[in-house]
């Protein structure tokens, strides 16, 4: 049997969790437990693929920092300021607590001990529950940040699994690293939306299989290579998959154009992006 059969996953987070449909968005006005279970994003079919019947909790708002999510109120300026979040998490027995932190947070010092709390918390309701950290884009991207990536190792001493899939596209993107035997020719719009000015550092599709495969990889400690990835365009799958609605919505900055879709119908490059995936989590490259 698989070891994720029957598993409850928790992924809490932002935007760079959701812009790729590593799982699906809800909007912030959303705030019942009953309507973010069942999420069926990437990660969960990656999971059903594998022959894991998982249940996915999709706990992520936008633009939020795990101090607007587990404070006693939200500071994030929108609807939801005020709320405290946590008040609806009302099932806190978890097998896996993905924590992703957010972009808008008071450095690596808050956010570990919020971190801290929240194993607490956690293990409280599941002695055995199990960490993940994912070190996402946003860290490289984005300016005023390295505080973070460059405590991960603290990170690592609560005892909590990293995913560094955001270095992992940062170096394709800047040219670090070369995709094996890949046949196209990767940018920045490779794997980042470019929807305006302001907004060139969120997860495109793409970035959110990467998240979600590297995620489940380092969770089962399987390989990446082979892994299907079919139902990332398949709109019969969920229409959120839907590549040309994705493309028309996040690619209008100044005529922008993508080739995240010409990846996803390259098998040379899915691999050589699945090789990687192995190298960067064997290695620790966070």
């Amino acid at each position: 049997m698989h070891i994720l059969n029957g598993k409850k996953i928790l992924m809490i987070g932002n935007s760079f969790t959701y812009y790729g449909n590593c799982v699906v968005h809800k909007g912030r006005d959303i705030l019942d437990l009953e309507s973010r279970q069942n999420d069926e994003g990437y990660f969960y079919q990656i999971c059903k693929s594998n022959g894991a019947d998982v249940s996915v909790v999709n706990w992520t708002w936008d633009g939020h920092a795990l101090r607007d999510t587990f404070g006693e109120k939200c500071e994030y300026p929108k609807q939801c300021m005020g709320v405290n979040h946590f008040s609806y998490l009302t099932d806190l027995v978890y097998d896996y607590v993905y924590i992703q932190e957010g972009t808008r947070n008071l450095g690596a010092e808050s956010s570990l001990e919020i971190c801290k709390n929240l194993i607490k918390i956690f293990k409280e309701a599941n002695p055995d529950v199990k960490f993940i950290f994912p070190v996402h884009v946003g860290y490289y991207i984005l300016n005023g940040y390295a505080d973070v990536y460059a405590n991960v190792p603290e990170f690592e001493k609560l005892g909590m699994s990293i995913v560094g899939w955001g270095r992992l596209v940062n170096d394709i993107i800047k040219g670090n690293v070369l995709v094996p035997n890949g046949k196209e020719t990767y940018n920045k719009n490779s794997f980042i939306v470019n929807q305006s000015e302001k907004d060139g550092f969120h997860p495109n599709m793409l970035s959110g299989y990467i998240t979600a495969l590297m995620t489940y990889c380092v969770i089962t400690g399987e390989s990446a290579v082979g892994k299907d990835y079919s139902f990332c365009t398949d709109t019969c799958v969920n229409p959120a998959f839907n590549v040309k609605k994705y493309c028309d919505t996040y690619y209008t900055y100044d005529g922008a154009t993508t080739n995240f879709p010409s990846v996803f119908a390259s098998p040379e490059d899915m691999r050589g992006i699945q090789e990687l995936i192995d190298k960067y989590i064997a290695e620790k490259l966070y």
